[in-house]
């Protein structure tokens, strides 16, 4: 034998060695059912995607309303006027702006989120009668990425809270000496002070979503309570409202606009308004899918969504304006923990107290929207895309941990086109929003055959193409590449001119992008129409609508109770008929439900 043939055979033999511990590992990391769950965990199932029984449904009308009161009231929301203030709105123009992009983004949460409330499945399985087994991935890998990189600036914004809380304990941590070189982005205290807050959230990420209502309770009732008070506390100090509410313009340095440079820019302000909220639009199934009951989402959104981000914006500006009536060297203190830190250094021990207090409801207010928000949708995705070895715990904790890694501070300190691209993403999730959308009231007429979303193979409503909607896929590129121009001029690090209109397209991305790609997906089904739009299971084979009512007499079609794995071999979903009359797992017919 030659060295070549040596070096060869050695080389194929660590291969193996290699590959047999792949396959170990993956083995030894498989999810395993649970006691009494019905289904087998398979590459498009687990216990966390399968549609939600009645029993594991725990939200009500006040969840909802505690969830966006937790959601709505933090600390970018108290400064989202400044960047109004600063593009040379005045403060009730700005205001205005806000109240209608409140009032869009809780219309469209309410409906994309119908489908989840009606058949109790989240953003990564709604995505497969959109784009097609396979081509659900493409969603699930954006909404992923943008999970990971939310958590990591809303990890630096929770730890400005938390620095709050320390400093209030032991003043010098304000002073203590920088370490770190100015390269790091991040001074010593800083960074104490975000592994402090990333600490404190990691045992919250075991927390199940089905489990957050008391949580919502308490984080929404005490950041209330705080944000009232630092408002009433600060304009009772200042004896009034202050001058930035008559005088923004002094303050901001901006100019004031007139005729279509105001429309525009309120526009502009309106839309940049409602892309902050696209991600949160664009799977809001994964928390309507938790609804008793599928109006419960309905009215408490309508309410909760445009009240709590308006107060508390309104708030924010009159408590600011007022800062500066009582520190008028210290600049706009636009943030919260600005103002917390301002009366910690000007006050005694009962501002100390009061600034701990505030601290400690910020950081509450910050736990609640990262790991609710931004933890539990990058967990929700992961388990969709990797159902055999991710559940929503494991998802949230790769999310968190990821998310430490990629150095937030420096997203948020650092200018850098990584993070102006990620704040332009609109332009790829309003077009995702459509399809999503149209696919369901338009397409679908509301219905879905359940079972054929976890099956891969040619016998499943939803596979299309080799598991791919080409439709789907077409409708997104059209309803992208109109406003690309003005994207990639406003997030590039060269001066790009383009045609003003590519501007102003860019300016109303999300709605345009929206509009394009709905009508478009609209006109591709007409003429390529699918099979199966509107068809629905004849028997609720997953227990999902209702109390249990086992007919031992009901035929049960191929279709309604096998599921397919990766390589399209069919698979049973029950473990025997036997199985399935122990549980009583419901076979009625599914039009009793819809």
């Amino acid at each position: 034998m030659s060295s070549f043939d040596i070096d060869m055979h050695k080389s194929s033999g660590v291969t193996s060695t290699w590959t047999h511990r792949g396959k170990r590992f993956l083995k030894k990391i498989e999810l395993k059912g649970q006691d009494g769950d019905i289904i087998k965990v398979n590459p498009w199932i687990n216990r966390d995607i399968v549609p939600l029984p009645p029993h594991r449904r725990t939200w009500g009308p006040w969840s909802f309303a505690g969830f966006w009161m937790t959601d709505g009231i933090h600390i970018s929301t108290w400064a989202q006027a400044s960047s109004l203030l600063a593009l040379g709105l005045n403060v009730w123009q700005a205001v205005l702006c806000i109240l209608i992009a409140e009032i869009f983004i809780a219309t469209a949460f309410i409906f994309n989120g119908l489908p989840g409330a009606k058949w109790h499945i989240g953003f990564p399985v709604i995505n497969r009668y959109v784009w097609g087994m396979y081509g659900s991935y493409f969603p699930l890998l954006m909404r992923i990425l943008l999970s990971i990189v939310w958590y990591g600036t809303q990890l630096w914004w929770g730890a400005q809270a938390c620095k709050v809380v320390i400093a209030s304990i032991w003043p010098s941590f304000y002073t203590m000496k920088n370490t770190l070189p100015a390269s790091s982005y991040v001074e010593t205290n800083d960074l104490i002070a975000l592994i402090v807050f990333w600490v404190v959230s990691f045992p919250l990420l075991f927390v199940h979503p089905e489990k957050y209502k008391i949580p919502f309770r308490f984080a929404s009732a005490s950041i209330t309570v705080t944000i009232i008070t630092l408002f009433a506390v600060t304009l009772g100090k200042a004896h009034g409202a202050g001058p930035l509410i008559h005088h923004p313009y002094q303050y901001e340095k901006a100019t004031a606009l007139k005729g279509s440079k105001l429309a525009w820019q309120m526009a502009h302000s309106i839309i940049g308004s409602i892309g902050g909220s696209s991600a949160g639009i664009l799977n809001q199934a994964d928390y309507s899918r938790f609804a008793k009951r599928p109006r419960d989402q309905i009215w408490a959104q309508i309410f909760a969504i445009p009240c709590t981000s308006l107060i508390t914006a309104i708030l924010g500006i009159f408590a600011t304006s007022a800062a500066v009536e009582i520190w008028p060297t210290a600049g706009l203190l636009w943030k919260p923990y600005q103002l917390l830190t301002a009366y910690q250094e000007h006050g005694g021990r009962g501002a100390r107290a009061g600034a701990f207090f505030g601290g400690v409801a910020f950081t509450i207010s910050q736990l609640g929207i990262n790991i609710a928000g931004n933890a539990m949708s990058g967990g929700m995705d992961l388990s969709g895309l990797f159902p055999q070895y991710f559940n929503i715990r494991r998802g949230a904790i790769f999310t968190a941990i990821l998310a430490l890694t990629i150095n937030p501070w420096q997203l948020v300190n650092k200018a850098n086109t990584f993070i102006n691209v990620l704040g332009g993403f609109t332009v790829f999730l309003g077009p995702a929003t459509g399809l999503m959308i149209t696919d369901y009231f338009w397409h679908r007429r509301s219905n879905i055959r359940l079972s054929h979303l976890y099956i891969a193979g040619p016998e499943s409503d939803y596979w299309y193409f080799h598991g791919f909607n080409l439709r789907a896929f077409a409708a997104w590129v059209l309803g992208t590449w109109i406003t690309l121009p003005g994207f990639i001029a406003a997030v590039s690090t060269k001066k790009i001119t383009v045609a003003l209109g590519w501007t102003y397209m860019y300016d109303v991305a999300w709605p345009l992008g929206f509009a394009v790609s709905s009508l478009s997906y609209m006109l591709f089904n007409t003429i390529w129409p699918v099979r199966g739009a509107g068809a629905v299971d004849e028997y609720d084979v997953f227990g999902t609508f209702g109390p249990a009512e086992v007919d031992p007499s009901a035929p049960m079609d191929s279709n309604t109770t096998v599921l397919a794995s990766s390589e399209g071999e069919g698979e049973e979903l029950f473990e025997g008929e036997k199985r399935v009359m122990e549980d009583k797992v419901t076979v009625s017919p599914v039009q009793n439900y819809i």
